[in-house]
């Protein structure tokens, strides 16, 4: 495909706005800091492949380039090392065909919980962690977790991890925040909010969730290639070439995806979430070395003539001493090779998309786009 400048400068602006209440309804099963604009993730697919084109993004997070490529009829690859972004990737990509689908699964399920009697001991959840439960109702997550899991039910489990914590009746947990996990028991005391406080059976819940999930659903071709993977993208070589890599990398440290999601790590195994955040969320040496290597894997993974484009931020690299934007084009083309920068275009980051209160953060998101040469 032939991409000229002004092709690219047309596009910005294209996703200006809120999509939230005409967007693919997918994208609303969990919360995910930092995550890319549908609208943003459907005009970059639009823009640099084709219809059944193979689309990877090394760096998925919560899976919005790769549910886009599908409902825009690519094949996909998608990859993240966290595994609570893996989970939505794999979610997202393996929905249940159907209301009537879901809830007789989730009745099924139910049944075999029910029959088992699964038995959960609380001795060796963290203090932390059952601050936020009633007992009966922090029970039934870890059995239902446990079953989703081992059963591949991603979608399920995608949507249970959607409903951990947040103050509405709708969700599991005493009253918290949303998105990053934090008790909100001095604004709403026990004493005063007694309701708010007590057990919260999850089969209702998740049921409502997963029917909430299924509203607004295109047509989805199931035949196209959907592959995903939870590893290291600077070493994964996926089973098939794409033509087109679109990413958005993790930034520098400006977001903590491991603390941010720790509550919802720690159902899926990860006890650590600081080592995590090491990995993800890394500092600029790492990430500068992290980026060198997976260009040059990219050469393997891409086809020659494809294009690579970058979602990056606007900060600065003080090992180069220049936009880190520039950096990342410097060590592709020059240092390792088989590129060609084709373009660079600014999209400005309005103050209600940034993540954290008092904090400016990015102020704009600067898209590079490479051509495999």
């Amino acid at each position: 495909m032939t991409t000229t400048n002004k092709n690219i400068n047309n596009l910005i602006g294209r996703w200006n706005g809120t999509a939230v209440g005409s967007e693919c309804s997918l994208h609303q099963l969990s919360p995910y800091i930092g995550k890319m604009k549908s609208t943003m993730a459907k005009n970059l697919i639009s823009a640099f492949s084709n219809l059944n084109d193979t689309i990877y993004d090394p760096f998925g997070g919560c899976g919005t380039i790769a549910l886009e490529g599908w409902i825009l009829k690519r094949q996909i690859i998608a990859n993240d090392l966290n595994p609570y972004a893996s989970t939505l990737l794999k979610g997202k990509l393996n929905p249940l065909l159907s209301e009537q689908s879901t809830l007789s699964l989730i009745n099924k399920i139910s049944e075999e919980i029910e029959e088992n009697k699964f038995d959960i001991y609380l001795s060796q959840v963290p203090t932390w962690v059952k601050r936020f439960y009633h007992e009966k109702t922090l029970r039934e997550i870890i059995a239902w977790k446990a079953i989703l899991y081992d059963k591949e039910q991603w979608f399920l489990l995608s949507c249970l991890l959607g409903i951990l914590h947040h103050q509405r009746p709708g969700f599991l947990s005493y009253p918290s925040s949303h998105t990053v996990p934090y008790l909100r028991d001095k604004k709403f005391p026990k004493e005063l909010y007694p309701e708010l406080y007590c057990y919260r059976a999850l089969k209702p819940r998740l049921e409502k969730k997963a029917i909430r999930a299924l509203r607004r659903v295109p047509q989805l071709d199931f035949r196209l290639e959907r592959l995903c993977y939870q590893t290291n993208a600077e070493t994964l070589i996926p089973e098939i070439k794409a033509h087109a890599i679109i990413t958005s990398p993790p930034y520098m440290r400006r977001l903590d995806y491991g603390r941010d999601n720790r509550l919802r790590l720690w159902f899926l195994g990860v006890n650590e979430w600081k080592l995590l955040d090491e990995k993800i969320s890394p500092s600029e040496e790492t990430f500068l070395k992290t980026m060198y290597n997976c260009f040059k894997t990219w050469r393997n993974v891409i086809y020659k003539g494809g294009h690579c484009v970058l979602v990056l931020d606007d900060s600065n690299s003080k090992k180069y001493k220049i936009p880190i934007t520039e950096a990342l084009i410097k060590i592709a083309v020059y240092e390792v090779g088989g590129y060609k920068h084709i373009a660079n275009f600014e999209d400005p980051i309005p103050k209600d998309r940034r993540v954290r209160r008092h904090y400016s953060g990015s102020k704009s998101e600067i898209i590079v786009v490479l051509k495999r040469i």
